[in-house]
């Protein structure tokens, strides 16, 4: 059972996709920072990097769009394109090599129209192409390249066969066509309607492009919700539910000339109950945020995050099985399998995977894990590949990301740790106030001193390492107060020396 599930308020939009009852992906768009990924510009090349095969392109934001050349329609032949995660590339890394250098297309102060296909992150400008692409419900319009294709989830291959040969008849002379997954079984006609309407759209594009006389907005795609129906809402779904009746409204007239059949499974959600809490997803969003997993079975996965790459335990946890190791060891695995691959999904986690699942002795149910993590990801719409399972259990993995992480768009590092996890222990603390009080007393002359800290850390100093605080001050002949702080954290520390006449001065440590 497939379903989605929209909530929609003043300050943000949240899509859930749910399969079984079971929150597979989450898409979050805020009001504060929209995504522009789609959208299609008239920009200005503002500078060229020939050492990096790249422009920087006025967009009319504040932070200039990143173009590579590989991004450009004409650094490639004809047939050396294909779609790859919706944005057209050269097929391979040695082709994309031997591409006309950038400097020799590009110019500053020129032109050029640009398609957004990552939305600005931190410090980065959008990440652009020239490969422009306008998707409709059958197939994805691509008036700057001449590449036919077809959907790389359709597998049959009489029917990518018979897609091809459509697209040959209905593609518009120099244009390219793909065909999205919703087209397959679809008729000749489908497609000449879609492509149509694509060429209307195309059209009045380029008449903005030719009429804007400086960098900006030519043509806004849809928003999160009709995108989202565009894209994925298809006959698999049972049923689409929101708790907005004009964007109810909205997605009815959006159905009516994308297909009118879907209307029934569109419902409106009326109760005063929080749609996503009616509907338990609000309670698999908390449990996405933590770095530990539950199995049904009483075992668990632990995902840890880092800069170069995700790393994936598993553990067999409270599950003891009823029969042998191995039997136990399998079941833990092939179930640690399905949820990897749904939590990837969900917290579009990208980049190198490792997977550490428990080692097994039987090469036939190594086989077995790997069938079912390969099964798992055929639902993922990220391109994934994977290595055999090695000798240790480990399965490596890499993953294109699809939208952002949904970890990080819905928290920041912690001040405290910086993103660790870990903060440092009362005892660490206790003995580098105690370091720090030793050092100070060498440098300065005052007598008296008042040391704040945290109230776990000021009892310590005033029960077990007592002795050793008054050891140092009778060494140094300098009195020290102690004052507990309940509102410091565990990392917090002051020292102040006192004037002759009271008053406290701080110490700058």
């Amino acid at each position: 059972m497939k379903e989605f599930v929209i909530n929609v308020s003043p300050l943000e939009t949240r899509i859930g996709l749910l399969e079984g009852k079971q929150l597979v992906e989450l898409m979050i768009e805020r009001q504060e920072n929209p995504s522009i990924v789609g959208n299609i510009y008239k920009g200005r090349v503002d500078s060229v990097i020939p050492g990096m095969q790249a422009a920087f392109i006025d967009i009319g934001f504040e932070k200039n769009g990143f173009l590579y050349v590989s991004d450009i329609a004409g650094a490639a032949g004809t047939g050396d394109i294909e779609l790859i995660d919706g944005t057209p590339r050269a097929k391979t890394r040695a082709r994309r090599a031997r591409q006309q250098p950038i400097e020799t297309m590009l110019k500053k102060n020129q032109y050029v129209m640009v398609q957004v296909v990552k939305d600005r992150l931190g410090s980065k400008g959008a990440r652009l192409t020239n490969f422009i692409t306008i998707p409709g419900r059958y197939a994805v319009y691509m008036p700057t390249t001449r590449t036919l294709g077809v959907s790389r989830k359709i597998e049959s291959r009489k029917e990518r066969d018979r897609l091809r040969a459509i697209l040959n008849k209905v593609v518009p002379k120099g244009m390219g066509l793909i065909t999205r997954t919703a087209g397959e079984g679809r008729s000749k006609t489908d497609f000449e309607k879609d492509v149509k309407y694509l060429n209307r759209v195309w059209e009045r594009t380029m008449q903005k492009f030719e009429q804007l006389k400086k960098p900006g907005l030519i043509r806004e795609d849809l928003g999160p919700i009709l995108r989202a129906v565009r894209d994925r809402f298809t006959e698999e779904f049972d049923k689409l539910i929101i708790d907005s009746e004009s964007e109810y409204d909205r997605i009815i007239n959006f159905l009516d000339n994308l297909d009118s059949d879907l209307k029934p499974r569109v419902r409106l959600y009326k109760l005063r109950r929080p749609i996503f809490d009616y509907m338990k997803v609000e309670d698999q969003i908390r449990k996405a945020m933590h770095h530990k997993v539950f199995l049904s079975s009483g075992g668990h996965i632990c995902i840890e995050q880092t800069e170069a790459l995700v790393a994936i335990d598993v553990n067999t946890g409270k599950f003891t099985g009823k029969k042998q190791l191995e039997d136990t060891v399998l079941k833990t695995n092939l179930e640690a399998a399905d949820e990897i691959a749904r939590q990837l999904r969900l917290r579009d986690l990208g980049g190198i995977i490792v997977c550490d699942f428990i080692d097994m002795g039987v090469e036939s149910n190594r086989r077995k894990l790997l069938h079912t993590l390969t099964e798992a990801l055929k639902k993922d719409r990220a391109k994934t590949t994977l290595s055999k399972v090695s000798e240790l259990g480990l399965i490596e993995m890499t993953r294109k990301r699809v939208k952002h992480n949904v970890v990080k768009a819905l928290s920041q590092p912690c001040p405290y740790c910086e993103g660790s996890g870990m903060v440092r222990s009362i005892t660490t603390m206790t003995f580098d106030c105690l370091r720090r009080l030793q050092n100070l007393f060498c440098q300065s002359k005052a007598t008296r001193f008042v040391l704040q800290v945290h109230p776990d850390v000021a009892q310590r100093l005033d029960s077990e390492y007592k002795d050793l605080l008054n050891s140092i001050s009778n060494m140094f002949k300098r009195n020290i107060t102690v004052e507990e702080m309940p509102d410091f954290h565990i990392h917090d520390m002051k020292i102040f020396r006192l004037a002759r006449n009271g008053d406290r001065i701080a110490i700058d440590m």
